[in-house]
């Protein structure tokens, strides 16, 4: 997670030392990093973000992507 948040939310490596619940808004992420990190979770986890998940608080903070892809994942969304 954090890896694909570093290469493609436009925060770099700061994303390394934020809490979990720190909000990547604040930080700086865009709207445009948050649509490439959407695309690369989708690739890394084989799944689409459906439309209701597409936003601004699901792209929030880690925790708050984590706790979509966990859901996502369990119901069998693809």
């Amino acid at each position: 997670m954090r890896a694909i948040l570093r290469e493609h939310s436009g925060l770099g490596d700061a994303v390394r030392n934020i809490s979990i619940h720190e909000s990547l808004w604040l930080l700086g992420m865009t709207s445009l990093d948050s649509v490439a990190v959407m695309v690369a979770l989708e690739s890394a986890f084989d799944f689409e973000f459906p439309d209701d998940k597409l936003r601004h608080a699901t792209f929030a903070s880690v925790f708050s992507i984590m706790r979509c892809i966990k859901e996502l994942t369990e119901s069998g969304v693809r």
